[in-house]
């Protein structure tokens, strides 16, 4: 069944093929722009705000060029306005098909951004979408859509879970130290293991989404590592990801956990100066790092 509210056809398309509604590519190319970070643009005088930074306000033209606020979604969470399943999607996002895809809002919706729900298993049966449309989500930082092994894996944060379920919505407040200590320790830690389980033997272990992996995994970890410390992300000097999943065959991953979570000082190109160290190793690839 195909459905489309007054709110999604303007925020975003489908193809209506066969009784069947499709994801169209090019479309959701389009939204590369947003990097690995969702973010946008809030205009100073006025207040308005747009998906997709922008050097200048629609409404205020000339006076806001070059004095456009950014703003970061990574640690907000919005609402999901308007959804509808996509059963088949085109090429290179069949494998996550059937999937949700639908508009979620900011700030009361003052911004609307595309998005999929993900950690989201949809059978043949039919969805009562009313049931989702209304309801809290926080961004997620996943694949994006499936690659050939040889390729760099696109990543983004235009995926969604729900705010009041697994891993629901923490907020990110900084605490400033008011004493310095000259011994080390731990200030907090963050853990993330992925939603879905398989038993075999009385045993029980995780399986990682089809959109999840240890770049992912370090990813959301290391979120929580900071929301739960409080520290500013640019005080983080170095970080070290141990795997023995890499995604990759040489390339390293905590290089791209540094830049996706804005670790360290950063430079006037864009890129995140913190000492960063991959690991691999079988069972121990993480606790190795610390002898």
């Amino acid at each position: 069944m195909f459905r489309r509210s007054r709110v999604s056809e303007q925020r975003f398309s489908f193809i209506y093929w066969g009784g069947r509604s499709v994801s169209s590519e090019p479309i959701e190319r389009r939204v590369t722009y947003v990097g690995d970070r969702l973010k946008g643009s809030r205009c100073p005088f006025c207040g308005k705000e747009y998906f997709k930074p922008k050097r200048y306000c629609g409404n205020c033209g000339r006076k806001s060029l070059g004095k456009m606020e950014e703003i970061d979604f990574f640690y907000e969470k919005g609402v999901l306005e308007t959804c509808t399943v996509i059963r088949e999607p085109t090429n290179r996002f069949t494998k996550l098909a059937p999937l949700i895809y639908g508009t979620v809002s900011f700030h009361d919706g003052k911004v609307r951004v595309p998005g999929r729900l993900t950690d989201i298993i949809v059978g043949s049966e039919e969805i009562n979408l009313d049931d989702l449309e209304g309801r809290e989500v926080v961004p997620r930082f996943r694949r994006r859509c499936s690659v050939s092994k040889s390729d760099i894996i696109p990543t983004i944060s235009l995926a969604f879970t729900f705010a009041d379920e697994y891993y629901p919505y923490q907020r990110y407040d900084i605490f400033h130290p008011n004493k310095e200590y000259d011994v080390p320790g731990i200030v907090g830690y963050g853990v993330y293991i992925s939603r879905f389980r398989i038993k075999e033997v009385g045993v029980e272990r995780s399986v990682p989404f089809i959109d999840e992996d240890a770049i992912t995994a370090a990813v959301e970890a290391g979120k929580l590592a900071l929301i739960y410390s409080g520290i500013e992300c640019w005080f983080i000097g170095k970080v070290y990801v141990g795997t023995e999943s890499n995604p990759y065959v040489v390339n390293p991953i905590a290089s791209k956990v540094a830049q996706v979570l804005k670790l360290g000082e950063e430079s006037a190109d864009g890129v995140q100066e913190v000492d960063a160290v991959d690991t691999e190793f079988a069972c121990k690839a993480a606790t190795s790092m610390f002898k």
